[in-house]
């Protein structure tokens, strides 16, 4: 059998695939963008899972899990954290994609990172891109890689799932700090979990909502923005109600801009919103020393 970088697409290959999808759908106007956006994912999803056919696979209802054959054992625990997943994700957010969804297992972050020519955290356990979910193994990084339930409330399949879901419906309309805050308040709101260091605190120096939306991966202090993401998405959901947050994300579905979404949901411009984000983030989430009291 082919060994894993072999299964899967090649950084370069990838690179030019985004480049001329990008450059297609820059002359594309308005609405149909985001027609054609889900077909260049689709293509991209087909491309990986043709790419992955020799692999082992273990199909729930709602999902297929490719792995090698180091990982058998953790197929299992994979597909039980995404079917786990796919309930209360799909029901907080009114939207189920269509067919099952991929899930790829790799056995090490060096194979994680390299293929697709990724330069992500080296610390990530897991990302979503093409329509695939790809997760590095429990053994890579859990202290017992046999608890399932550990997997399911500290992995990132529920993360991962989010920014699926949220891509299938808003047909990449949304900007890269909702993305990332709505899938830490899914994570939050299922399993209690905040990412909080010393480094992401709240009461310092703060992004502006201009440097999150158009440098979010840029940054440099990553976990601050991602902290952020959540504050702002946090707010408009517990400040204004699960409601609300189902109507910025049909603005979104609807092709209305980021901004616009915010100002026609809440009645707030985007800056009116920043500072009011801050303010209530700042006397409501918690700190690294609360965290770790």
């Amino acid at each position: 059998m082919r060994n894993f970088m072999q299964m899967i697409p090649g950084g370069v290959s990838a690179v030019v695939v985004l480049v001329l999808a990008s450059m297609l759908l820059s002359i594309v106007p308005g609405r149909p963008q985001m027609w054609l956006y889900p077909l260049v994912r689709q293509a991209m999803q087909f491309k990986i899972d043709y790419q992955t056919r020799d692999m082992p696979a273990k199909e729930t209802p709602h999902f297929i899990v490719k792995y090698t054959e180091a990982d058998a054992d953790m197929a299992d625990m994979v597909a039980k954290a995404a079917e786990a997943a796919f309930e209360p994700v799909t029901g907080a957010l009114n939207y189920a994609p269509g067919g099952k969804i991929l899930v790829l297992i790799y056995p090490d972050r060096q194979s994680m990172k390299k293929a697709y020519g990724w330069a992500g955290d080296a610390s990530a356990m897991g990302f979503y891109w093409g329509g695939v979910i790809q997760v590095l193994s429990p053994k890579a990084w859990m202290k017992n890689a046999q608890s399932a339930e550990e997997f399911i409330t500290t992995g990132p399949i529920a993360h991962e799932y989010t920014h699926l879901v949220l891509d299938y419906m808003a047909r990449g309309n949304y900007s890269r700090w909702f993305t990332e805050g709505l899938a830490q308040y899914m994570e939050y709101r299922i399993n209690g979990y905040e990412w909080i260091t010393a480094g992401n605190q709240l009461t310092g120096q703060l992004y502006t909502m201009a440097e999150l939306t158009a440098d979010f991966d840029e940054l440099p202090n990553q976990a601050l923005a991602y902290r952020q993401s959540l504050a702002a998405v946090r707010y408009i959901a517990e400040v204004y109600g699960d409601a609300k947050l189902g109507q910025v994300l049909n603005y979104l579905k609807a092709g209305v801009k980021m901004d616009k979404a915010i100002e026609k949901t809440l009645g707030l411009d985007i800056a009116t919103f920043e500072a009011l984000v801050n303010q209530w983030a700042k006397g409501t989430m918690k700190e690294y020393k609360q965290a770790a009291n």
